[in-house]
């Protein structure tokens, strides 16, 4: 009798485990698909590395916005590398119409963030692997090539909502971008040639816009480009217009068909290389050897110092000093 009561107990037991179970997986299966309905519908935050990198989408609008504003937006490889994982989502999710970027605080984007981009002193010294592979200028190299080559090729719109300043390679991704959209107190800057660099990855998107003439003045002088002389930009509005006209253009590209868009895209790129296959790889080539070459070279360790302590580095004393060794 008494093992029959144990059995029959220990049989109830078992089946009410087994609903509760079951209870919960389809209750989670009804919370990730109204988990997805909500992404679809309405509007989601999710954040990255850190929330450095933050992402959203409203009613087929994906928005991703660099979110260091106490540094500019400086680029991290990390940063680059969250946008490169997110980005082929976007581009294989029907819903997802346009793209996006922006900067969250003062700047746009300040480019890549010089602190982390060379070793240099011994109080910047990367003990961990991580740290050992973003300074590593073959990385560095790669890693901002690919993440500008892939806003590039983004087969669907991208919109640069300019929400201040960009410097560096902050202005590459302006210029990687389809419309662009700028609040009237921005400006651009290609300031590296201040910091012994050179402006090697970006070169490859300015310089077909610009024109060579452009190019070298805003590279040799590193300049500030108001938006009044920023002929580059779709459209300047004062800051509380900013997103007002960003939506305006959002209906106007959601209202064209998809695959024509990405065709368009896809034309353009090829009618402006001159459809020669060769040209992209040559281009790569010399701008790797001069990125690569940029950032083992003293002249950019001294500029970076120089930059890391807030000071103008002086590139008479530079020379100087470098002349008697």
């Amino acid at each position: 009798m008494y093992t029959k009561v144990t059995l029959s107990f220990f049989s109830f037991f078992l089946f009410s485990l087994t609903r509760i179970y079951i209870y919960i997986y389809i209750l989670s299966v009804f919370k990730i698909q109204y988990i997805k309905k909500q992404e679809r519908d309405h509007f989601l935050v999710v954040s990255m590395v850190q929330s450095e990198i933050l992402y959203s989408l409203s009613n087929g609008v994906a928005t991703i916005t660099l979110n260091r504003p106490s540094r500019g937006n400086a680029l991290t490889l990390a940063m680059n590398q969250a946008i490169l994982n997110l980005l082929p989502v976007l581009a294989s999710d029907p819903t997802v119409r346009v793209l996006i970027l922006t900067g969250a605080g003062r700047y746009f984007c300040t480019g890549m963030d010089l602190g982390a981009a060379i070793n240099i002193g011994a109080n910047n010294s990367p003990h961990s692997p991580s740290k050992q592979q973003e300074h590593n200028p073959s990385n560095g190299f790669q890693a901002g090539l690919d993440v500008f080559d892939a806003l590039y090729r983004f087969p669907k719109p991208l919109i640069a909502r300019i929400n201040g300043p960009c410097l560096g390679g902050g202005v590459g991704l302006v210029f990687v971008a389809d419309i662009r959209i700028a609040t009237n107190t921005a400006y651009f800057a290609l300031t590296e040639v201040k910091r012994g660099i050179v402006p090697a990855i970006i070169s490859q998107y300015l310089v077909p816009e610009l024109g060579s003439l452009r190019a070298r003045e805003y590279m040799l002088t590193g300049r500030q480009i108001s938006t009044t002389e920023a002929h580059f930009l779709s459209a300047v509005v004062p800051q509380d217009q900013l997103d007002t006209k960003v939506q305006a253009y959002c209906q106007m590209l959601i209202s064209s068909a998809p695959q024509a868009m990405a065709d368009i895209k896809q034309l353009i790129h090829t009618v402006a290389s001159r459809a020669n296959p060769t040209n992209d790889d040559n281009v790569r080539l010399e701008v790797n050897k001069v990125y690569t070459n940029m950032m083992q070279s003293d002249e950019a360790a001294y500029g970076i110092q120089a930059f890391l302590n807030k000071q103008t580095p002086d590139w008479t004393a530079y020379l100087k000093k470098k002349s008697k060794l």
